[in-house]
């Protein structure tokens, strides 16, 4: 009787934890804390399972030994870090985001059930976010904005200037959160009710969907979110229209959509998205990222080996050997990544100074040294291995396609991203990895987890 309750409360635990799990994109939307409680709650209770079961094959997982080498190796990057404490703290603390996506893999997204109810609850989670920046477009104000104001007194936040936020406070989240879910959902959706509607308008639907939040995307003013599903639905077109007549349909319409969207406020240079970055990448050297390169670059050249440490960009960029003439002998006391630099300068030197690089391999690079950034991109080859050796299981399991759609920009050398070890893209990322390896075949034995 014992043994049976006790199954019975493990049984109860699995099914609340795979419901936290399936509404971690719309929890992500509120709040990165409670978000990050749900993947911490689920590696505890993966690795209870690990030791109840005696089951450890998932440690066997090659992208699981590579991503085991790099958490050892970002705790000895941390006694060489600028602040020790900070990059202890981060580093010890990462591994659970390996353990989530290994949980995903292996347990609660290894089943039809679960899967449908994430892209259920995905789905409406994005139709919400379509919805409060819809809002703030005609608005000013999203809804969220305002029930805070009225319910708790806060104060009210948009986007800014030729930026939507939607329910997010933080507003380039918005364009990065579309952009991530938007690929998985739609397909995973296609999947699923393409035997109840017919295909030609299901497909007009969705379709419609998508160039929705392309639009939104576009809004949000976030220019990496904006290539990003730009390159996305160029592969995504690729794909499904190659050698068909629709796909000249399709790049029609991508292309009106894009031109309408780039060609958008055409009065004023200052804020079209296409102008200013056809003006950074002519001027790359000179511009804000360009500057934030130089500066990762800096830090590696002197700290090649162990990096600077993990989240110690913001620290270790007031150095003034890491910064720019428009920085040098200003006296600053305080971070010149908040805008305190010589003004006088500024017209010719952008800041050099922020919280991270703002490019994903760049940021291994100089946090973690060399060994830090080959260690990764170790990782990155064999997930593409393992992908291309069962590349079958694309076709016939379209999400993971989504999926893919949705990570490839983000992995490209050259793409602006977000700090890849900041709690919410790193969620994000390793949400989608643990899903994306869920469809391939993995070590198994006869006792399951």
């Amino acid at each position: 009787m014992y043994q049976k309750n006790n199954e019975n409360n493990i049984l109860i635990i699995s099914n609340i934890i795979s419901w936290c799990i399936c509404l971690i994109p719309l929890v992500l939307v509120f709040s990165n804390s409670i978000a990050d409680i749900i993947a911490v709650g689920a590696s505890f209770f993966f690795i209870f399972l690990s030791v109840k079961n005696n089951n450890w094959l998932w440690l066997k997982e090659p992208w699981v030994k590579i991503c085991l080498a790099i958490y050892f190796w970002l705790i000895i990057t941390s006694f060489f870090a600028y602040n020790v404490e900070l990059a202890f703290s981060r580093s010890i603390s990462w591994v659970r985001f390996v353990i989530f996506a290994a949980s995903l893999q292996f347990f609660f997204l290894n089943n039809k059930k679960n899967i449908n109810r994430l892209i259920f609850c995905t789905l409406i989670t994005l139709m919400y976010v379509n919805i409060e920046m819809l809002i703030e477009k005609f608005a000013g104000y999203s809804l969220y904005s305002e029930l805070r104001e009225l319910l708790f007194e806060s104060p009210k936040f948009a986007g800014g200037h030729n930026r939507l936020s939607g329910p997010f406070k933080d507003a380039p989240k918005s364009g990065i959160f579309l952009s991530y879910f938007i690929f998985p959902i739609i397909l995973g959706v296609l999947k699923m009710i393409k035997k109840k509607l017919s295909y030609n308008f299901l497909l007009i639907l969705l379709l419609s969907f998508l160039i929705i939040n392309i639009y939104l995307i576009f809004e949000s003013g976030h220019r990496a979110s904006i290539l990003s599903i730009f390159i996305s639905s160029v592969v995504f077109m690729i794909y499904f229209f190659w050698n068909k007549k629709k796909i000249i349909i399709f790049a029609i319409t991508i292309f009106f959509v894009g031109t309408f969207l780039y060609s958008s406020n055409v009065n004023n240079k200052k804020d079209n998205t296409y102008y200013k970055t056809i003006e950074e990448i002519k001027n790359y050297s000179n511009s804000a990222y360009g500057s934030l390169s130089l500066t990762a670059f800096k830090m590696f050249t002197h700290h090649p080996i162990f990096g600077i440490g993990l989240k110690n960009y913001r620290i270790a960029c007031e150095k003034d050997k890491f910064l720019s003439k428009g920085h040098l002998g200003t006296g600053y006391g305080v971070s010149p990544w908040k805008g305190h630099y010589n003004q006088g300068l500024k017209k010719h030197y952008e800041p050099t100074c922020s919280s991270h690089p703002h490019n994903l391999y760049l940021t291994w690079l100089a946090e973690t040294g060399l060994i830090g950034l080959l260690l990764f991109i170790f990782f990155i080859v064999t997930t593409c291995k393992k992908i291309f050796k069962n590349k079958r299981i694309i076709s016939n399991q379209i999400i993971a396609l989504g999926i893919l759609l949705s990570l490839f920009p983000k992995l490209l050398p050259m793409m602006p991203s977000l700090n890849i070890f900041s709690n919410w893209n790193a969620i994000c990322f390793w949400f989608l990895i643990g899903w994306l390896l869920s469809f391939f075949p993995k070590n198994t034995s006869e006792k399951n987890l």
